[in-house]
């Protein structure tokens, strides 16, 4: 079935009725029994690492890139870039993706160029407690902006894992009007890294509540 342009192409099931409170009822293990397709074990350390290196390798001494910031932003719409604080610093990488605003999900990376991009900061920080959900109307707003414009927007965070995929899993559900699951999968299709803290995930469904049920 044909979809509108630039919607999530899947089918969606009927509306299931969602957890209210920002915290679901019996923490993460009750969670995790009512939606382990949303989580996964976070990759094991390489333990084996240190025996792999030869200390007569010159090459060692290279600095080895995190598995988050390999590659690049990808895409997640035509005008939506998902990517970590290290592609944010690549002007060339931003250039070559068109893209023109940046949206920075941290209170920590900076903001590198200033006066060559339109910027924006929302200054969460990565745990549980924080309340990541009163700046998701704002976000959006300024996603909605710059795809009005005809630009396209990057939105970082350091590693691009949990806050701004917090970021863009709430813009997908409130714009394309899908659930959290749905919008999960579409995204980690895109960033396999992706993986919000548990209290964000917890503040999604309950923005998916509140999108999708009135």
């Amino acid at each position: 079935m044909p979809g509108r342009p630039g919607r999530i192409p899947v089918v969606r099931p009927a509306l299931a009725v969602v957890p209210t409170d920002t915290v679901p009822p019996g923490g993460f293990d009750g969670f995790q029994a009512r939606f382990p397709e949303l989580c996964s074990e976070p990759p094991p350390p390489p333990a084996s690492l240190p025996a792999l290196i030869d200390p007569k390798d010159d090459s060692n001494t290279r600095t080895i890139t995190p598995f988050y910031d390999q590659g690049g932003p990808v895409e997640i719409l035509p005008f939506l870039y998902l990517g970590s604080c290290y592609h944010s610093s690549n002007k060339e990488v931003l250039e070559s993706l068109g893209i023109t605003a940046v949206l920075n999900v941290s209170a920590s990376c900076p903001n590198h160029f200033e006066g060559q991009f339109r910027y924006k900061s929302i200054p969460v920080e990565d745990n549980h407690m924080a309340e990541i959900s009163i700046w998701f109307q704002e976000a959006i707003g300024f996603i909605d902006s710059v795809k009005s414009s005809g630009g396209r927007v990057l939105v970082h965070c350091q590693a691009g894992i949990s806050r701004s995929a917090t970021i863009c899993l709430a813009y997908l559900i409130q714009t394309q009007r899908v659930r959290l699951e749905e919008a999960f999968d579409f995204v980690k299709q895109r960033r396999g890294v992706i993986s919000p803290n548990f209290g964000f995930m917890g503040q999604l469904l309950q923005f998916e509540t509140e999108v999708l049920c009135h």
